[in-house]
């Protein structure tokens, strides 16, 4: 039912005693995060066109019937198989929404920070706009090459974008 170009693909599951593994489609591209940092090739019309694979990747998840929610959008959960196509990855927070729920509560909010909609924090409810606020982030960082937060050597972590969050 969730199977999209731009969605990765479950191959298959295996358990053996406690153990627990997925096998996922080969994606040699590798992830978004490691493109923007380490490639000078990967120029602006890729760039755009990653953004614009993994935006249909998110929509389809909520546009199904229940919505499903991501809860994890980061640079490094979109990856690109050997032609370039993007497609969202790592559905381990993923959550189906009831039917006819805009959002869903969470007992526990998951997520990346400098990723997560403080929103979406603050009330530990996943929305398609808290969703849509970390696919923002994923834009921001695509645009500048910068991550949203970083951590410092004290441990602190530092927001790049908080100037455009306030």
């Amino acid at each position: 039912k969730f199977r999209h170009p731009n969605l990765v693909i479950l191959m298959g599951f295996s358990r053996n005693n406690r153990d627990r593994y997925l096998l996922y489609e080969l994606l040699p591209g590798g992830d978004l995060c490691s493109r923007l940092q380490r490639d000078p090739s990967f120029d602006w019309r890729k760039r755009l066109t990653a953004c614009l694979d993994a935006s249909l990747g998110l929509s389809h998840l909520h546009n199904a019937t229940p919505k499903v929610f991501h809860r994890d959008i980061k640079t490094q959960n979109i990856l690109l198989d050997r032609n370039g196509t993007a497609k969202m990855a790592d559905f381990g927070l993923a959550l189906l929404a009831q039917p006819r729920d805009e959002g869903c509560a969470v007992a526990q909010c998951s997520g990346t920070i400098g990723y997560a909609d403080p929103l979406y924090i603050s009330s530990s409810v996943v929305t398609e706009r808290s969703e849509v606020f970390s696919f923002g982030m994923v834009l921001l960082e695509v645009l500048t090459g910068r991550p949203p937060a970083t951590q410092s050597v004290s441990g602190q972590v530092v927001y790049t974008y908080q100037h455009v969050c306030d």
